[in-house]
């Protein structure tokens, strides 16, 4: 069972391993690369590209936000290539048709297999790094069935045995809203972050279901929303 939340953002030590960020460029996953980094870990980005609709767009700002936040405890991006579109075929995520709008319903977004995919690719990719954890920054929003702190736990499991050693997953937005990320995530973080599912060139469209609960989230916060939203 992994640690108390919290716990995973204390100062670091000599001996604290390094931290592999799944990064999607998201205001969870680029808040938890500043929160380890302003920690003191040593973490290393991994972000996974599948072949979806936004993806040339998204990895363009982890780009980005890896070259702003550089620095001596940040090391050099690793991207994944792992091209899922003949997997998806006809998913809205490959095709680009029928992409859901803000207030859809949130299984509308559910991408099969994800959080197993991003794992397991990244455990692999990751044989020249001694002796990491892992960590996303999933939170209380998430209700699909791979979001659960209870999914983690056996996940770790069974990437131990792939990897070698004991694999943790660090999870410590789990009992946090996103409304709670952005309200203790600096405004450049937040400005440098990117959510939407069909963007136009590197803009936000302001209508998927993924802009529509990044507003909300910002209003519910009451937190000035810092994004250039298409529409």
């Amino acid at each position: 069972m992994s640690s108390a939340p919290d716990a995973a953002f204390d100062a670091a030590s000599t001996d604290s391993p390094p931290v592999a960020v799944l990064i999607g460029g998201g205001v969870e996953s680029t808040a938890l690369v500043a929160r380890f980094l302003a920690a003191g870990r040593r973490v290393v980005p991994v972000h996974v590209s599948c072949g979806l609709i936004w993806d040339e767009a998204e990895s363009r700002w982890v780009r980005r936000f890896c070259e702003a936040q550089a620095c001596d405890h940040l090391a050099t991006l690793i991207e994944i290539p792992l091209p899922l579109t003949g997997f998806f075929r006809d998913h809205w995520a490959v095709t680009g048709q029928d992409v859901p709008l803000a207030g859809a319903a949130s299984s509308r977004l559910e991408i099969p297999l994800r959080n197993l995919s991003l794992l397991g690719f990244s455990v692999h990719w990751l044989k020249s790094v001694p002796h990491y954890q892992l960590a996303l920054g999933t939170t209380a929003d998430n209700h699909y069935p791979d979001g659960s702190r209870d999914y983690f736990d056996k996940a770790e499991a069974v990437l131990s045995l792939e990897a070698g050693f004991p694999v943790r997953i660090l999870t410590p937005f789990i009992r946090q809203t996103k409304t709670d990320v952005i309200r203790a995530t600096s405004r450049e973080v937040l400005a440098a972050s990117f959510s939407c599912v069909n963007p136009q060139g590197d803009q936000p469209c302001g209508r998927c279901i993924k802009c529509g609960s990044r507003r909300a989230a910002f209003l519910a916060a009451g937190v000035n929303d810092p994004t250039d939203y298409a529409a």
